[in-house]
């Protein structure tokens, strides 16, 4: 599992269709010039990281609605909800300047235990930040990630 938003397909009629609304989204973005595509075995609970990545996308436009600056999208939410549960090292760079590294804590690092523990701690975050029911907020979710 990646710290990307997956871009599931699957193979319907010797082709790939997109599965969920950030696959289709990719695809409708490319034009009809060619694309190199990397086929992997998915790894990992592909429902859950689907579901996470759908309720981020799910919760950005609703969080943006509340904060100032800039709108968050789900790359950003991603990267603050791994900041607040201390999956973010500090690099000290010569110059004094800290910087975060995001990818330090890959979900392809974790186990599927701490992945599930993270999701979960997420969802639960997402769901109170936006006030709204973790039931509501993975049904919307799972809607997405259809």
């Amino acid at each position: 599992m990646s710290d990307a938003a997956p871009l599931i397909f699957r193979r319907v009629l010797g082709g790939l269709r997109p599965v969920g609304p950030i696959a289709e989204a990719a695809l409708a973005a490319i034009d009809d010039g060619p694309v190199r595509v990397r086929i992997t075995r998915t790894a990992g609970n592909v429902k859950r990281n689907a579901l996470y990545w759908a309720c981020l996308a799910v919760a950005a436009p609703m969080l943006s609605e509340r904060i100032e600056g800039d709108a968050l999208d789900p790359e950003m939410l991603h990267k603050i909800l791994k900041d607040r549960r201390g999956l973010v090292r500090l690099v000290t760079l010569p110059s004094g300047d800290v910087f975060r590294d995001y990818e330090s804590t890959s979900f392809a690092k974790m186990t599927e235990d701490e992945r599930k523990a993270f999701v979960d701690w997420a969802l639960a975050t997402l769901s109170k930040w936006l006030g709204c029911d973790i039931t509501d907020l993975r049904r919307e979710g799972e809607a997405q990630a259809a």
